[in-house]
This record gives structure tokens, C-alpha cells and sequence, in this order.
């Protein structure tokens, strides 16, 4: 049997650890209430912020969509003004590029292209929009006005800055030739680099915008002139040296020519085999437009066959077998084949440069035209005396 006294003590200690379990449950209830609150406190906020939210999205969408629509206003409110200022910039050109049209192009031919694409723009546009325009008539008159002075320039260039080969620079061009088909490239200049670029910029605009052919008229017939007096120029050299010296001269054989007039000259046999066939390739062949090259077009019909053929009889009877062993050339003769060598190199040079001005689908009859008068003059002035009588003065034979 437990004594009182223990019994006692384990009782009060039973007590006490209830009364301590006790508490800690109270304390664990009161926890639990308090976090019931903090949750309730926590959702009510939560739902208050959602509320709010809610609230705030209303209220700025609309704004949202009003800002959209306020922004795509100010777009075209912009583009509105943009195309109302491009099509009012049309009814200002014929102002503001009157002065540069007036002066012209010389010396400014960049700003004045510049103005001259202005005026196209405008005129299309008043054709387009407004054909009734007074506009229109003002723009269309101030562009001929302005193509006029391009014409007018081009035609100024060209003719200022066209010079005549000198004949010393045409004997170094054609010194050392034995064939004529295999010919290097003709390193002439006709035009300063800077001119040549501008004529070459006013022929492309006449051709693309002013539908105006002239200037090709204009080129061919200052070209021509230029070649014609260059050949002329070397005929009148050799005369005056062959004067100067008191015997005659031959630019073939400059240092074999200083013996008495009673001397007899060198012989050169192969040279009158030379002239004949330089005679005959270019009564065969004419220019075909590619650099350096020498190929000729043909000349037809029965015409070609008898020019050719009394031409080699006429030098095989002055200086061929029939007419002694000598095999020396004529100073007229020797004259005649350089004055034909200069043509075809000059010619070859010419079209060089022709390339570059003149369209492709033009070139062939602005070179045919260029040649034509020059070719006809190497024929009357430069050919022997034993065969101007056979040289038909309306036509020679390397023209086709």
C-alpha cells in the first residue's frame, strides 16, 4: 500500500502538469483565433485591392483607347500636312528654279539637272491632277526654256573644248604601223575628262527626258569638222615640208629623203604592195564600233569591185612592174596611205568617244554621218594625181 504521503505528492504533480497542459492548449486556441483574424483582415484586404483594381482598369481603358485613337488622329493629321506641303512644293517650283533655269548650266550643271528633275516631277503632276492648271503651262514652259539651255550647252561645250589633232601628234599615233588590222587602243583626248563627263550627262537627260535627237546632230557635225580639218591639217604638213626642204617629202622615210632632187630615191620594194592593200581593206571594210578594233563594213555592189581594181591598176602602172624595177613610191602616193592611216585611227578614236555620248541604237548612223564628209574630203584633197581621176567626188571608196 502507497504511503499518504507519496500518494499526495504524485497527486499534486498530476495536478501540475495538467494545469500546465491546460495552459498550453489555452494558448494554442488563443493562437489560433488570432491567426483566424489575420487571415480575415488579410482576405478583406486582398478583396479591397481587387475592388480597387477593378476600379482602375474601367477607368483606363477607355483613356487607353481614347489616347489610341487621339494618336492615330495626329498620323494622319501629319500625313495630311506632308502631302499638303508636297503638293503645295509644286506650285512653288516654277518660282524657285526660274533663276537657275535663266542663268543656265554653265558652270553648274549639277544644281541646275537638279532643278530640271524638280520641273519634270512638277509637270507630271499638274498632267496627272490638274491638266487645267495655269500651273501647268508655266512648268512646261520653263522646262523647254531649261532644255533648250542643255541643248545650248552641250552644242558650247563640244565646240569649245573640240580641238584639231596636230599633225606631229598624228605621225606619232600611226609611226611604226605595218598592218592596219591589229591596231592598239588610240590614246587620244578629244575632251577634258570634266567636259567629257558633262556632255556625256546633258546627252543622257536629252535622251531619257527632253526626247530631243538634235544634240546628236550637233555632235556629229562638230566631230566631222574637227576630223576633217585634222586630215587637212596633216596634208598641209606634208606639203610645207616637202616646200621647205626643196625636194620632196615623205613622212614614210623623214630621213631618206635629203638627196638632190636629180638623186634617185631609195628603194622601199613591198611599198606599193602596201598601198594596194591598204587601198583595198578600207574599200572593203569600215568601222564596226568596238574599240581599238579596225573591222570595216563592206562596201557593196559592182561599184567596190571596178574602184578597187583600177585603183591597184593605176599604182601598178606608175610604180609596178610594167613601169620599171624601181619599186619606189610616190611622194603623193606615200602622202595618200598615211593620210588614210591618220583617217582610220582618228576615226577608231572618234567612236571611242562616241560610245560614251551617243545611245547604242544611235551610234552606227551619228558615226556614219560623222565620217561621211570627212572620208569624202580624204578623198578630193589627199589622192594621188595618177588616181583622182578615178575617185568619184560624191563618194569614196571605204564608205559604205
Amino acid at each position: 500500500m502507497i504511503p499518504p504521503q507519496e500518494a499526495s505528492a504524485r497527486r499534486r504533480e498530476i495536478e501540475d502538469k495538467l494545469k500546465q497542459e491546460e495552459e498550453t492548449l489555452s494558448f494554442i486556441r488563443d493562437s489560433l483565433e488570432k491567426s483566424d483574424q489575420l487571415t480575415k483582415n488579410m482576405v478583406s484586404i486582398l478583396s479591397s485591392f481587387e475592388s480597387r483594381l477593378m476600379k482602375l482598369e474601367n477607368s483606363i481603358i477607355p483613356v487607353h483607347k481614347q489616347t489610341e485613337n487621339l494618336q492615330r488622329l495626329q498620323e494622319n493629321v501629319e500625313k495630311t500636312l506632308s502631302c499638303l506641303d508636297h503638293v503645295i512644293s509644286y506650285y512653288h517650283v516654277a518660282s524657285d528654279t526660274e533663276k537657275i533655269i535663266r542663268e543656265g548650266p554653265t558652270g553648274r550643271l549639277e544644281e541646275y539637272l537638279g532643278s530640271m528633275a524638280k520641273i519634270q516631277k512638277a509637270v507630271e503632276y499638274f498632267q496627272d491632277n490638274s491638266p487645267d492648271s495655269p500651273e501647268l503651262n508655266k512648268v512646261k514652259l520653263l522646262f523647254e526654256r531649261g532644255k533648250e539651255s542643255l541643248e545650248s550647252e552641250f552644242r558650247s561645250l563640244m565646240t569649245r573644248h573640240s580641238k584639231v589633232v596636230s599633225p606631229v601628234l598624228i605621225l606619232d599615233l600611226i609611226s611604226g604601223e605595218d598592218d592596219l588590222e591589229v591596231q592598239e587602243e588610240v590614246p587620244l583626248e578629244h575632251l577634258p575628262e570634266s567636259v567629257l563627263q558633262d556632255v556625256v550627262r546633258i546627252s543622257r537627260w536629252l535622251v531619257e527626258y527632253g526626247r530631243n535627237q538634235d544634240f546628236m546632230n550637233v555632235y556629229y557635225q562638230i566631230r566631222s569638222s574637227q576630223l576633217d580639218r585634222s586630215i587637212k591639217g596633216l596634208k598641209e604638213h606634208f606639203r610645207k615640208s616637202s616646200s621647205s626642204s626643196g625636194v620632196p617629202y615623205s613622212p614614210a622615210i623623214p630621213n631618206k629623203r635629203k638627196d638632190t632632187p636629180t638623186k634617185k630615191p631609195v628603194k622601199r620594194p613591198g611599198t606599193i604592195r602596201k598601198a594596194q592593200n591598204l587601198l583595198k581593206q578600207y574599200s572593203q571594210h569600215g568601222l564596226d564600233g568596238k574599240k581599238g578594233g579596225s573591222n570595216l563594213i563592206p562596201l557593196e555592189g559592182h561599184e567596190h569591185d571596178f574602184r578597187v581594181k583600177h585603183l591597184s591598176e593605176a599604182l601598178n602602172d606608175k610604180h609596178g612592174p610594167l613601169a620599171g624595177r624601181d619599186d619606189v613610191l610616190d611622194v603623193e602616193t606615200d602622202a595618200y596611205i598615211h593620210c588614210i592611216s591618220a583617217f582610220v585611227r582618228l576615226a577608231q578614236s572618234e567612236y571611242q568617244l562616241l560610245t560614251d555620248v551617243i545611245p547604242e541604237h544611235h551610234q552606227k548612223k551619228t558615226f556614219d554621218s560623222l565620217i561621211q564628209v570627212p572620208s569624202v574630203s580624204l578623198g578630193t584633197s589627199c589622192l594621188p594625181s595618177p588616181l583622182s581621176r578615178l575617185h568619184a567626188p560624191h563618194r569614196t571608196p571605204w564608205t559604205g
